[in-house]
């Protein structure tokens, strides 16, 4: 009997590459991804949900309010008074009530005028906004922890990808050290010294491996994502610096203070803060309400109260009323006026906030601004710094194996290239982390808003 494993083994390969798909993000996969997972977002996400019951609560305020009640009683002992006969002058139990009884009521409230309850309508509607505005204000901080824990992770993968070629280059100097030692050619130091130089290597790689390893779970605990899954990552630092070199673009655009999400939050705060002015001001104005009762109490000798002939086994007794009620403060001992002036008070300190918070935006602009110009500089130089340390590192190794120069002198230019790679890794990730800062002040991380 032949078995078909092809068919399976191409359902397992498919399945594999489906969820490598799954888990493989690029740097703005991994932000979207973050955005609807991270733990934060998804708190704010359901405190915007809170915000629109509330509103809903408030609006019903002003909506008809009608409750009704009832109930049911067996009265086990009726009430029972002591009297005297006025003929015979003896005294005689009266007993008063029925066995059963019930009652039933209907209440109707509507609300005609109150100026607090418009004012909280509209604080519900600002509460809202502000929920909302928290929301995006959430969204773009974990876009911008995504981005810098990816570069991280990507630095840290470079670092690795670096130490390892470095290491097979001085490995290869060091066996060839080792048999020009064998046959005399070169003294015994001088391969001590690459044999040092390789011990660092290998310590710095174990310890750049378990940097990788931690950057990874930062990311993953961005994103949302179990720390113990994997992640394939499909940006690497070389394109993503490609689009980060020409930083004209950033550097050139405009600062609109509008669209910093912080600013639109003390804006709607200032809002918030204007409206609770306004609704110290509305309780000099009287409240009114209209009221509706109807009660409706059966008085029966029968367990059914509805049963029974009207007015021998039962009796029904009924009230209906209308009512308007006013409510007018006239007097408060200058408490209200108080409260007034403590919301103005606070509307004061709102608008100091404000000018504050823009004022130091712009300031935090044009920092962000020229650091990210700075570090774009740094990068080339860096990248140069590169190019030279390597041309003396590779002189320095061939004249190491001609014997012109001491193990000292190559082991100076060895590390002289190996702190320049560093210093090149370095200066990338601060481009990308610059990059990420500058564009979240400039509003580009704000999500499209819809009315």
């Amino acid at each position: 009997m032949k078995v078909k494993v092809w068919p399976a083994i191409f359902a397992m390969l498919f399945s594999f590459g489906a969820i490598a798909q799954e888990n493989s993000f690029s740097l703005l996969q991994a932000q979207d991804y973050a955005v609807t997972n991270y733990y934060g977002v998804q708190s704010a996400s359901l405190e915007v949900q809170k915000s629109k019951k509330i509103l809903w609560e408030n609006i019903s305020r002003g909506l008809p309010q009608i409750n009704t009640a009832g109930n049911w009683t067996k009265n086990i002992n009726l009430q029972t008074f002591v009297v005297e006969d006025p003929v015979s002058g003896e005294l005689a139990p009266l007993t008063f009530g029925t066995p059963y009884q019930a009652y039933g009521s209907i209440t109707g409230e509507q609300l005609i005028f109150d100026g607090s309850y418009i004012v909280a309508v509209m604080a519900a509607d600002v509460l809202k906004e502000n929920s909302i505005n928290e929301l995006e204000k959430s969204e773009i901080d974990v876009k911008e922890q995504v981005a810098k824990s990816y570069h991280l992770v990507l630095v840290s993968d470079k670092t690795i990808e670096i130490i390892e070629d470095n290491l097979k280059y001085v490995k290869q100097n060091y066996q060839e050290s080792k048999r020009m030692f064998e046959v005399g050619f070169m003294e015994e130091q001088d391969v001590d010294q690459l044999e040092l130089i390789v011990s660092n290597l290998e310590n710095n790689l174990v310890f750049a491996k378990k940097q990788s390893e931690i950057a990874r779970m930062l990311l993953k605990f961005n994103m949302g994502i179990p720390v113990e899954n994997e992640v394939i990552l499909t940006d690497d630092i070389e394109s993503l610096m490609l689009f980060s070199q020409d930083g004209g673009n950033l550097l050139d655009e405009q600062f609109n203070l509008e669209e910093n999400i912080d600013y639109r939050i003390l804006l709607t705060q200032e809002e918030g803060q204007t409206l609770n002015v306004k609704n110290e001001n509305v309780q000099y104005l009287p409240k009114v309400k209209f009221n509706y009762l109807y009660n409706h109490n059966i008085f029966n000798a029968n367990a059914n109260v509805f049963q029974g002939e009207m007015g021998v086994e039962r009796a029904d007794n009924i009230q209906q009323n209308l009512a308007i009620n006013v409510t007018l403060p006239i007097f408060t001992g200058g408490g209200r006026n108080a409260r007034v002036q403590q919301a103005k008070i606070s509307l004061d300190q709102v608008e100091i906030a404000k000018q504050q918070t823009a004022d130091n935006l712009k300031v935090q602009h044009q920092t962000i601004k020229a650091e990210y110009e700075y570090a774009l500089n740094s990068y080339f130089t860096q990248k140069r710094n590169v190019e030279i340390s390597k041309k003396i590192r590779d002189v320095s190794a061939k004249k190491l194996a001609e014997g012109m120069v001491s193990s000292l002198e190559y082991t100076q230019a060895e590390n002289q290239y190996q702190e320049a790679l560093r210093s090149v890794i370095d200066a990338a990730n601060n481009v990308l982390d610059k990059k990420v800062q500058l564009e979240k002040i400039l509003g580009n991380y704000n999500k499209v808003r819809q009315d």
